[in-house]
């Protein structure tokens, strides 16, 4: 099955598009993505983000050339450290990838190649590709931060369940699961009496707490200078921009503009956030109503139409696997169990169970 999702303002994921996919091959991956864009369009600022993998990247290629293509780091380095390892190259990468300027990632990438030479080859011959893997790359007209791929495993852990399941209840259990949560996050966005959604507001007034530190050279109304420890950044209030870039790419002021906008007697922030964050537009977003369906039986068939027989399945040896395939030194999450009184989230050494 394959998906394509978004991320709404309020950092939750809005499924758009998914489809059963006879395998994970170009033809495959052609006819989703062409009718994702029947779908959607071309809208302005839209960006395409993946996993690396190789057949998906070709029809990318092919149904959309001119759009932006963003690849997942956490995927990116997962064949990186297949042949490069080190603390030190793994910081560094992710270094590059979290920068929003060109400076930050330049000096990320110069501190790999003074560490091994083949680190640095690996990722120049990368940049050499169509796909961009850092902020410092990513273009201001899609407000979006984001340089993984979660958002896809999201939707793939939301339906584990039904994947299970045979190709009619499975999109019957989708389309169901879909209708109930454009109908809860409808009603929960009817409720909020602030132009900016709640998530917005906390991480904000987090940011704005320690900024005593921070120093405002104004140049006019709309123009300052914000030095913080030696490091000086631009903020044009009327274009919103900084020099850092980050408020051009995550659409939220960022702590030099919010320095400067606090300084300024009756300014709101709120002003200065994109519209992608009010809360009028996730009530747009999901005021679409997904109708409810009556029971298979209940359907009404046409006699006219020739029925549509799914493809030979074809059935790979081995018992098939349900989990996702953790990395050789990906952490293992899970709840510990104390071996003296079975409870969790101790240890056996600090348990206080009284011995029997």
């Amino acid at each position: 099955m394959a998906s394509a999702s978004v991320i709404d303002g309020y950092n939750q994921l809005f499924p758009v598009a998914y489809g059963i996919l006879e395998s994970e091959n170009i033809e495959s991956w052609t006819w989703f993505l062409n009718g994702l864009y029947e779908a959607i369009g071309l809208p302005n600022g839209l960006v395409l983000a993946s996993d690396r993998q190789k057949d998906l990247e070709e029809a990318i290629c092919r149904v959309h050339p001119a759009v932006e293509h963003r690849v997942s780091v956490k995927h990116m380095y997962k064949k990186f450290k297949k042949k490069l390892r080190g603390e030190s190259l793994r910081r560094s990468v992710w270094a590059a990838a979290r920068s929003y300027t060109i400076g930050g990632n330049n000096i990320a990438i110069k501190d790999i190649k003074s560490v091994n030479i083949r680190a640095y080859n690996w990722l120049a011959d990368l940049g050499k590709k169509p796909e961009i893997w850092s902020r410092s790359q990513f273009s201001t007209a899609c407000i979006c931060n984001y340089i993984t791929n979660n958002i896809s495993e999201s939707f793939n852990a939301w339906v584990v369940e039904a994947r299970e399941r045979p190709v009619l209840n499975l999109l019957d259990t989708i389309i169901q699961k879909i209708m109930v949560n454009m109908d809860k996050r409808r009603r929960m966005a009817t409720k909020w009496k602030d132009s900016i959604v709640p998530p917005m507001k906390k991480y904000v007034s987090n940011m704005s707490k320690g900024l005593a530190a921070y120093e405002v050279q104004r140049s006019s109304d709309s123009k300052a200078e914000v030095s913080y420890r030696g490091h000086r950044c631009e903020v044009v209030l009327n274009d919103r921009t900084c020099s850092c870039t980050k408020w051009q790419v995550s659409g939220i002021p960022c702590v030099h503009a919010l320095v400067f906008i606090l300084s300024i007697r009756g300014a709101k922030w709120e002003e200065y956030v994109d519209l992608y964050f009010s809360s009028e537009k996730i009530r747009v977003a999901y005021s679409l109503e997904i109708g409810p369906m009556p029971d298979i039986n209940q359907w009404t068939t046409n006699s006219q139409v020739n029925a549509l027989l799914p493809p030979l399945s074809r059935r790979p040896p081995g018992r098939p696997k349900k989990n996702r395939i953790r990395a050789a030194d990906e952490i293992k999450s899970g709840r510990h169990k104390c071996a003296k009184c079975g409870g969790f989230g101790h240890q056996e050494r600090s348990c206080k169970e009284p011995e029997d």
